[in-house]
């Protein structure tokens, strides 16, 4: 392991926190949300191909069926969360497509980018699992009182 690397007990950890958050404290977008995540780690365990420079097609092909979970979120609910959430996503397919259409991209970037963008996706449910229980009482969302503030 070098230097800028994480443990590998690091990835698992905060997924299990972030998948253990939103079962406690988020409402159904989270947990779904957080259940995706997991589900595509897992099979993403089963496909990956180690010690390989060339583009994860069975990966890409997971990522994309999250992506579309993450839309359906997005479309779906009224909270802001899942946005950014799909467009994280969003960047880890096109990470992927990136690489299969400029092999030139070295391994290391790209495996790069798709752990920073898991990340970010990690935090991002977690958040949104975080702040639920403000939104669960009523149906208000941030904005409503910006809209009953122009009103």
């Amino acid at each position: 392991m070098s230097a800028y690397q994480l443990p590998v007990w690091v990835w698992p950890t905060a997924l299990m926190v972030a998948c253990g958050l939103a079962v406690w404290r988020g409402r159904d977008e989270e947990r779904l949300a957080a259940a995706g995540l997991l589900a595509n780690w897992a099979l993403t365990l089963v496909v990956f191909r180690s010690r390989s420079q060339e583009t994860q097609w069975a990966i890409l092909a997971l990522d994309s069926a999250l992506l579309a979970l993450y839309m359906w979120i997005a479309l779906r609910t009224r909270r802001f969360w899942p946005l950014p959430v799909a467009g994280f996503q969003l960047l880890c397919v096109v990470t992927h497509v990136a690489h299969a259409v400029d092999p030139r991209v070295s391994g290391w970037a790209y495996l790069t980018a798709g752990i920073v963008w898991s990340y970010l996706i990690l935090f991002t449910i977690s958040y949104g699992a975080w702040t639920a229980p403000r939104y669960a009482e009523t149906d208000d969302e941030p904005n409503a009182a910006f809209g009953a503030m122009r009103r």
